[in-house]
């Protein structure tokens, strides 16, 4: 799974470096600030990601803010987003919540409950993709005559 985590600080984004190690076969790209996670966004270089991991608290754009231009991006509407914060305080999880968060883990997180929260998101991702290529396998047939079940050519 392609994570895309953005904290502003850099010991968290290291510690996520190395729980998604042993979480099993993640792929994390880290930014440290909203605007520098659009650019990756935005970048064409750059590869689809399957989750988003944001903090709340960060300079220049937080987390929810990010969150809400994050889903005004089609290919991302509804890629899981996970919250992960120190605000605990319910108004930061409804805000959270309508900004478009699929979960909201509070820090300090717990590495085993991290585990099983990814776990769970790894699932949302996989079935989107099956989703996905469903979709893409079903558009490339239109346009197509149809054919006539009775009709058989020799």
């Amino acid at each position: 799974m392609r994570i895309l985590a953005v904290d502003d600080d850099p010991l968290i984004l290291e510690l996520l470096s190395q729980c998604m190690l042993t979480f099993g076969q993640h792929e994390l790209t880290t930014a440290e600030s909203g605007p520098e996670a659009l650019a990756l966004l935005n970048d064409n270089n750059a590869p689809l990601f399957d989750c988003f991991m944001l903090d709340i608290q960060m300079p220049a754009m937080d987390g929810m803010e990010l969150a809400r231009c994050i889903r005004k991006i089609s290919r991302y509407q509804d890629t899981p987003i996970v919250m992960l914060t120190a605000m605990s305080e319910k108004r930061y999880i409804d805000g959270a919540f309508s900004a478009g968060a699929t979960d909201y883990v509070t820090k300090p997180f717990d590495i085993v409950e991290l585990k099983t929260r990814m776990s769970v998101v790894e699932k949302i991702a996989t079935s989107k993709r099956a989703s996905s290529e469903k979709v893409f396998d079903a558009t490339t047939f239109e346009g197509q005559p149809e054919v006539d079940p009775d009709y058989v050519s020799l």
